[in-house]
């Protein structure tokens, strides 16, 4: 049985919108590459803002879907998946890192650096590693695989 909180079109929506934008943030790395620009980084920073906040809402609305504890804080978002067993300890203290990096994006942003955010971009197969076990757990509640 489908929780009734699930909506699967809004959680296919988000999945494309993380795939979009990491697809925007391999070719800003390309742009990158070609010529040393501080728009580029400007550009990755926003992107990396973005698609954490993609998973944010997935996470969010998985949350809602599954009844699991209400998260009163963004990086309880995946605690609490963690605890509902969604994913694994590991990705969730990674996604709880990325939530930190994204708090200082938004509301410290003149304290981020260059180094901060090529570290973050190596980091990315955490994101594709969310969606791949959020996904699992929607094909799962379907009925699907």
């Amino acid at each position: 049985m489908v929780p009734s909180g699930i909506d699967k079109e809004k959680l296919l929506i988000q999945f494309d919108r993380v795939e979009e934008h990491l697809s925007e943030i391999n070719r800003v790395k390309e742009k990158l590459r070609e010529k040393e620009d501080e728009i580029f980084y400007s550009a990755l920073e926003r992107l990396l803002q973005l698609v954490i906040e993609d998973c944010l809402n997935i996470g969010s609305h998985i949350i809602s879907g599954l009844n699991l504890k209400r998260a009163d804080s963004y990086k309880e978002i995946f605690l609490r998946l963690k605890e509902g067993e969604i994913i694994s300890n590991e990705l969730s203290e990674k996604m709880q890192a990325f939530v930190s990096f994204r708090n200082r994006l938004v509301h410290m942003y003149w304290e981020v650096n260059r180094s901060e955010v090529k570290e973050e971009l190596e980091e990315l197969n955490y994101i594709k590693q969310f969606v791949k076990e959020a996904s699992k757990l929607l094909w799962k509640e379907l009925g699907t695989g």
